[in-house]
């Protein structure tokens, strides 16, 4: 008997394959390759960027990875379990407690007649979570200030908040049944710069103390060196590069990646900044 741990990661991501076939008349017209064949690892505890321009896949494969998208072919396992064909039923218990998604758009995620704090305890429902309504509630209210309100945001509508405080909620939505993994789908895109940093502040803060891992989707390289680890550049579904920050910042060894990191703006140091 082998009693050595495992040296699996957390994520494995093999050969992922989506195709959209198009029909007409009782035959196939067109065939889109969305993503073909994208491989990565995520180990425990890692941020792993998968950047790219709109339309490279990566969206796409986020969404498989949670099992958003019917998966064409390839595998994805988490903690060496693989779940690819796995039917619903099955999902909800080995995955969707698991693995989490936080999408772009905090407004279409959020039902705008349900209460945050309803919304909340929903997810905790039907996860599993709390023996009672009241213990649903109070996991949800913790969850909400975890993330900086208080139990008075409970009982509020999501029209009531802005964006920023809305992806808050959908963060503390996420947390509340104790993921392992979540998915960041350009979720910080939408917010205006300083909203965008304490977003990200809290991010950080939330990996290390619930011991998370994230895949961190994404088209702006400006805020990937603050987050990542590991990054996978994706173009027109495929992977043309992957590597750690660094490797990928410094040394960048597609021309495609070189032309990514090229348009991020980078500050002039020799400019000051009048302060009123």
């Amino acid at each position: 008997m082998n009693d050595s741990p495992s040296t699996a990661p957390l994520l494995r991501v093999t050969d992922l394959r989506k195709d959209y076939v198009a029909r007409g008349f009782g035959r196939t017209t067109s065939v889109t390759h969305a993503v073909k064949g994208v491989s990565f690892d995520i180990e425990a505890g890692q941020t792993y960027a998968l950047v790219g321009e709109s339309g490279s896949g990566k969206t796409t494969t986020g969404r498989m990875i949670c099992r958003l998208e019917d998966i064409t072919s390839g595998s994805v396992e988490l903690d060496g379990h693989d779940y690819t064909h796995e039917p619903e039923r099955e999902l909800r218990r080995s995955l969707r407690g698991s693995v989490q998604m936080v999408f772009q758009d905090p407004f279409s995620a959020l039902n705008p007649r349900k209460t945050i704090g309803a919304a909340i305890e929903e997810t905790l429902r039907i996860r599993g979570m709390g023996a009672s309504r009241d213990e649903r509630h109070d996991l949800a209210v913790a969850a909400l200030e975890r993330v900086g309100f208080s139990q008075w945001h409970y009982g509020r509508y999501p029209h009531q908040f802005s964006g920023g405080q809305l992806q808050r909620v959908s963060v503390a939505r996420s947390l509340a049944v104790r993921p392992r993994l979540v998915v960041l789908d350009e979720s910080v895109s939408a917010l205006d710069v300083s909203i965008q940093a304490q977003v990200l502040n809290l991010l950080q803060e939330l990996k290390t103390e619930f011991s998370l891992s994230y895949l961190f989707i994404t088209h702006d390289l400006s805020v990937v060196r603050f987050m990542a680890d590991r990054i996978g550049v994706l173009r027109m579904g495929e992977m043309v590069e992957e590597g750690d920050v660094s490797q990928i910042f410094e040394h960048p060894q597609s021309e495609y990646t070189r032309l990514l990191l090229g348009s991020v703006p980078i500050p002039d140091p020799t400019r000051r900044q009048l302060v009123s």
